[in-house]
């Protein structure tokens, strides 16, 4: 079985939304519908290995969290519906990604899923939302004091606490040239890290709600400078 084909096997048998089989394990009649967001589903789960790889998809938008959550809550749903097994759809999805994979041209293939699978992807799942300089300052410093807790001050925990650093001081510059004070940029920063903070506390998605792509955007170096 290809990696990616048996990725989202296991993905799909480890979800915790399918603890629970239904029916039997050879796949029914399924309605049109359920086969195109079982398509989808498969589609996400290779545009996401490659988002993850640093891969460029473009017609995409990230995946790794709303694709994610497509692919559970519509294999749930096709399990529930259809009476199938968890077994049994987890096959299905396999096959459809092994067929985008093996197709004659698999980017036309995949490509060709982007525009009603999206459009089904924003229907179901909500878009995230694109954070602000200071939300962004506040993603990026959680971010390294998670990797700097599990790795110490490795690479990538430096370069996300210079990144965090580069969005604070753009944030705090934004506040005091329109007139405000250091102190209540400084308040800004803290109240949007209070607020990931408690969002994630409460069980909400916390930075996981938010494009973090556009994080990177806003940290990119200025004209004539550098870090």
């Amino acid at each position: 079985m290809h990696k990616l084909a048996l990725m989202t096997a296991l993905l799909f048998a480890a979800s915790p939304l399918m603890a629970q089989s239904y029916g039997p394990s050879a796949p029914t009649s399924l309605s049109q519908t359920q086969r195109a967001e079982l398509r989808c589903a498969a589609a996400f789960a290779i545009v996401a290995m490659e988002q993850a790889r640093g891969q460029a998809m473009p017609g995409w938008p990230p995946l790794a969290l709303r694709g994610k959550t497509f692919f559970a809550d519509t294999g749930a749903r096709v399990m529930r519906e259809a009476g199938l097994s968890r077994e049994a759809v987890g096959a299905l999805l396999t096959a459809d990604v092994q067929a985008l994979q093996t197709a004659p041209d698999p980017d036309a293939a995949l490509s060709a899923l982007a525009g009603p699978c999206v459009t089904q992807l924003d229907a179901t799942v909500p878009p995230l939302k694109v954070p602000d300089l200071g939300q962004c300052a506040a993603i990026l410093d959680l971010a390294y004091a998670e990797v700097h807790a599990r790795e110490g001050m490795s690479a990538t925990a430096r370069d996300l606490k210079t990144l965090a650093m580069v969005l604070a001081d753009r944030q705090r510059k934004a506040i005091t040239s329109t007139g405000g004070s250091s102190a209540a940029a400084d308040m800004a920063l803290a109240q949007a890290r209070a607020a990931i903070e408690a969002d994630a506390a409460a069980g909400g998605a916390g930075a996981n709600q938010y494009e973090i792509a556009h994080c990177y955007d806003l940290a990119k170096p200025e004209a004539k400078s550098h870090y």
